[in-house]
């Protein structure tokens, strides 16, 4: 059997959208998943994907460029009032097709770059009630699949 392993279905999907996007969700709750192909656009220093609430970022993904780092955080109290940041060094390089995909998992929201583990992040607010999931920057996003 060719392509033996779990199949995902796809609730939603959207190609070539223009950036920014939103891309609205129903919550972002145990097993859910986001995969977006994206290609970071050159001489940009930052991309970030954002799940909000209607009051908070539950989870910012911010690729910077000019660090060297990916920034994960989040709000609290309005969306200008941000926690600790968690660090990473950065895997994307400009002008290369990534495959990036976060998935929930039970109050972790754990990260994949390429098919492989890149981090987790701890959700300081629940992903429930997640509605919308807004991509900006200097990225192209090619795709992006919202499942569960």
């Amino acid at each position: 059997m060719i392509g033996g392993g779990i199949g995902i279905n796809f609730r939603s999907e959207y190609f070539n959208p223009a950036t920014p996007v939103n891309i609205p969700v129903q919550g972002f709750s145990n097993g859910s998943r986001l995969r977006v192909v994206l290609v970071p656009n050159a001489n940009d220093t930052c991309f970030a994907v954002n799940f909000h609430t209607p009051d908070d970022i539950v989870f910012h993904f911010n690729p910077r460029f000019d660090e060297g780092m990916v920034v994960n955080n989040s709000t609290r109290g309005g969306k200008s009032n941000w926690e600790s940041e968690d660090r990473h060094p950065i895997p994307f390089v400009h002008d290369k097709v990534y495959t990036v995909e976060f998935v929930s998992n039970g109050g972790i929201i754990t990260i994949f770059v390429n098919g492989n583990h890149f981090a987790d992040f701890v959700e300081r607010t629940s992903s429930q009630g997640v509605h919308n999931v807004e991509i900006n920057g200097g990225v192209h996003v090619h795709s992006a699949h919202v499942s569960h």
